[in-house]
């Protein structure tokens, strides 16, 4: 799997950029927010830590 950030400092450029990649999505692009992607690293890095049952 390849990642690519992409930085866009025009909205509606942006926009475009999306829109153009939304119809890739079938062919197996996917879309993730820079921010919502360090939320999944931080995410996966504690699933090796033990839990603790919350009763």
């Amino acid at each position: 799997m390849h990642s690519i950030a992409i930085n866009i400092k025009d909205d509606q450029l942006a926009k475009q950029v999306i829109w153009w990649l939304e119809h890739l999505k079938e062919d197996g692009v996917e879309i993730v927010s820079i921010e919502d992607l360090e939320d999944l690293k931080a995410l996966q890095a504690t699933r090796q830590e033990p839990c603790s049952a919350f009763e």
